[in-house]
C-alpha cells in the first residue's frame, strides 16, 4: 500500500461522522472492515448498541509464540464546538502538509496508523511469531464503555501488551488521570417572575453549592503522583430555567474531576455530599441529589516495565533519542482495558502530536501519520520475533 493510499483511507473516516453523542461508529468500523477483507485480514464485529459497533481485526503470526500484541484505538469523535472553523470539520481537507478534521489527531490519524501498519505488513509478507490484534472502539470520549464491553466479553484476555495509539508527540506515557464525571441536581418550587418569595429558586441554592465547592471546603485529600501531579476539578456544564419570567424548580451542574492514583472516587463523591449538607444547614428548603456519570480509575503501567523498557529501547534504536515515561491528564480507554488482568501493561503511544485535539480546526500532521506507521511495523516485528 503506498503513501497516498494511507493519507486517502484515513480522509475517508475523517469523513464519517462519528460525533459521540450519538457516536454511530458503525459506518467506520464497515469501512475498515471493507478495507481489512481486501487484504485477508480477520475480523469481528461486536455490536455495542444501534449504529454503534467495535471491530476487532487479527494479524496472525506463525504460531511459533503464543504472545499477542494488541493495538487500540477509538473511533467516535467529540463535538465539532460552537465556534465556526475555518475548514469543513468533515471535509478532511488537506493543506501545507496537514489534514483538517474532527478527529484529525484524536484520534482516527492513530487508529488507521495501526490499521496501515498491519496491512502494509501483510502486504509485504512479513512473517510475524505472534498475532497482532487490533480493537477499534465505541464511545471513548464518554466513559470508554466500548473498550469496557471488550473487556467484559473477553476480548482482551488473549493479549500480553497494548499500545493506544493516542497523540502524544512520541512520548510514551504509561500513566494517566482518572475521570469522575459528577452531576448535582438542585430541586426548588416554580413561582411567578415578580413573586419570587413565593417559590423556591434552583439555580440560587446551587450558586450557594457552587461557591462551597470553590472554597476550602471542599477539599479532595491527595498525594501529589510524580508523573500526573495534582487532581483537577472543573465546573463545566449548568442548566437551569426556561422562562426569564418563571422561579426555576431545578439546576443542574455537572463536574469533571481528574483524579490522580492516591485518590478513591467514592470519597470524592462523599466529599461533596457533605459540602451539600453543609450548605443545607443554612438553607433548609435546599433538596440536592448527585448522579455519578462517569466513573473511570486512573491508568497505571509500571515505569519500569519490561513492556515500558522494550518500548523505550526500541524508540532509542529508531531515533537515537531516550525517552522518559510520562503521564498525562486526559483518560483513554485504557482505564477499563487495565481491568483485563492484573499487570497487563498498557502504553499509550503514537508520533501524532494532540495540541489541536478537541478545539476548532483540529488537524494532523501528515508526515507524522506516515512516521507513525511506520513505527508501528517496526515494533510490531521486533515485539513478534
Amino acid at each position: 500500500m503506498k503513501q497516498a493510499q494511507a493519507i486517502d483511507w484515513l480522509k475517508a473516516i475523517l469523513r464519517t461522522n462519528t460525533v459521540n453523542p450519538p457516536g454511530n461508529e458503525e459506518r467506520v468500523a464497515e469501512q475498515l472492515e471493507e478495507l481489512f477483507f481486501e487484504y485477508g485480514i480477520q475480523t469481528e464485529r461486536v455490536p455495542y448498541a444501534d449504529g454503534r459497533t467495535n471491530l476487532i481485526a487479527t494479524l496472525k503470526g506463525d504460531g511459533s509464540t503464543d504472545k499477542v500484541l494488541g493495538l487500540c484505538g477509538h473511533m467516535d469523535v467529540v463535538p465539532t464546538g460552537d465556534r465556526k472553523w475555518s475548514y469543513e470539520p468533515f471535509a478532511a481537507e488537506e493543506k501545507d502538509g496537514k489534514i483538517y478534521a474532527r478527529g484529525a489527531c484524536d484520534m482516527k490519524s492513530g487508529l488507521m496508523a495501526c490499521v496501515m501498519a498491519m496491512i502494509q505488513l501483510k502486504e509485504a509478507g512479513i512473517k510475524l511469531a505472534g498475532d497482532v490484534k487490533l480493537l477499534a472502539t465505541v464511545g471513548e470520549e464518554a466513559g470508554a464503555v466500548g473498550a469496557k464491553q471488550l473487556v467484559e466479553e473477553a476480548y482482551a484476555d488473549d493479549l500480553d501488551a497494548m499500545i493506544i495509539a493516542e497523540p502524544t508527540g512520541s512520548n510514551i506515557v504509561v500513566t494517566h488521570k482518572g475521570a469522575l464525571w459528577v452531576a448535582i441536581t438542585c430541586y426548588g418550587k416554580t413561582a411567578h417572575g415578580s413573586r419570587p418569595h413565593k417559590g423556591v429558586n434552583a439555580l440560587v441554592h446551587m450558586n450557594e453549592i457552587m461557591n462551597a465547592l470553590l472554597s476550602e471546603r471542599f477539599q479532595m485529600p491527595f498525594s501529589r503522583d510524580a508523573l500526573l501531579g495534582e487532581p483537577t476539578s472543573s465546573m463545566n456544564v449548568i442548566s437551569a430555567g426556561g422562562n426569564t419570567n418563571v422561579v426555576p424548580d431545578s439546576c443542574t451542574l455537572k463536574l469533571d474531576i481528574r483524579s490522580v492514583p492516591s485518590q478513591n472516587h467514592n470519597d470524592i463523591v462523599a466529599d461533596i455530599q457533605n459540602v451539600i449538607d453543609e450548605v443545607k444547614e443554612n438553607l433548609p428548603d435546599l433538596q440536592a441529589e448527585i448522579c455519578v456519570e462517569n466513573d473511570l480509575p486512573p491508568m497505571q503501567t509500571a515505569p519500569d516495565h519490561a513492556f515500558v523498557d522494550f518500548l523505550l529501547d526500541f524508540y532509542e534504536s529508531e531515533t537515537g533519542e531516550r525517552k522518559t515515561p510520562r503521564g498525562m491528564s486526559g483518560y483513554t480507554d485504557g482505564s477499563q482495558f487495565m481491568k483485563n488482568k492484573e499487570g497487563f501493561p498498557i502504553v499509550i503511544w503514537s508520533g501524532i502530536q494532540g495540541s489541536t485535539a478537541h478545539q476548532p480546526n483540529e488537524y494532523v500532521d501528515i508526515a507524522e501519520y506516515l512516521r507513525t506507521i511506520d513505527l508501528f511495523k517496526a515494533v510490531t516485528q521486533k515485539y513478534l520475533r
